[in-house]
């Protein structure tokens, strides 16, 4: 038991349809933070996401989220867990035939038992920490999408939970939106004293608001953890596919052109 991790990976390992997608990960997520799981497209961080939430079975001795191992705990049991994690997705995916107030109300009218009175309070409330108040009554198709990423956020929160997992909260949002995106995320987190787990690969904004990062890289036998430590440490590390990872080089280990015969062979022949 580590009473100052909400979650803890030991030797996670995942593979589907005979691919190998997580490869012998080991690190703690400690309460209170901040922290962005990141790396490039495709390395495994949504799965991770999804083991987390419960979404994906995970194996006995590898996930352990509130102290608890999510591969021996039954249903019902998982289903009360959930109710202590917020899930923002990638894109926010708000019920388009539901208004932002009822979007936000949906997880208090199915999880908790709340007067008519209360519960409009506390969807008011929720909105109003991300600044939406006054959208309450609009449909998600009358918002803009950074509108609806935070109208998601506001969903999100709705039962007060203590961990928060973000599926590239950055994606697709246009510069003020992305910042205010960001902004919100850190405030919420302190606000709630909650622990916020980002997957993304948007360096600049996670690296502004993240108290630990951990770094994920591509490998044969699927994503290997190869960087861990603050936004400051991680920029310092010389490895060479953090550094290009970090900095957008072109030249690094993930090569641009995808192997190929060669140019002057293919070209001339024929």
């Amino acid at each position: 038991m580590d009473a100052d991790s909400i979650i803890r990976f030991k030797e996670l390992s995942f593979e589907y349809a005979s691919k190998k997608i997580i490869n012998n990960l080991s690190f703690n997520i400690p309460k209170g933070k901040v922290v962005a799981i990141m790396g490039g497209s495709g390395v495994g961080k949504t799965t991770l996401l999804k083991i987390i939430s419960g979404l994906i079975p995970s194996t006995p001795n590898q996930v352990y989220v509130f102290d608890k191992d999510l591969a021996l705990i039954g249903q019902s049991k998982k289903n009360e867990l959930r109710k202590q994690i917020g899930l923002l997705f990638q894109f926010g995916a708000l019920f388009t035939d539901l208004s932002c107030f009822e979007n936000v109300a949906f997880p208090l009218r199915e999880h908790a038992n709340l007067s008519p009175s209360l519960l409009k309070t506390t969807v008011m409330l929720k909105l109003e920490c991300v600044g939406l108040r006054g959208a309450a009554h609009l449909m998600p198709s009358e918002i803009s999408g950074g509108m609806a990423r935070r109208v998601a956020l506001a969903r999100a929160i709705a039962l007060g939970p203590k961990l928060i997992l973000y599926d590239e909260p950055f994606s697709g949002l246009d510069p003020i939106s992305l910042g205010v995106t960001a902004q919100l995320i850190r405030k919420l987190n302190d606000a709630l004293g909650s622990t916020s787990v980002l997957v993304t690969h948007d360096v600049v904004e996670s690296f502004e608001i993240a108290d630990h990062v951990y770094l994920l890289a591509p490998s044969e036998n699927g994503a290997v953890l190869i960087g861990s430590g603050t936004p400051e440490e991680i920029s310092k590390n010389k490895d060479p596919y953090i550094q290009q990872f970090i900095n957008g080089q072109q030249i690094g280990p993930v090569k641009f052109h995808y192997p190929a015969e060669q140019r002057k062979k293919f070209f001339l022949s024929g």
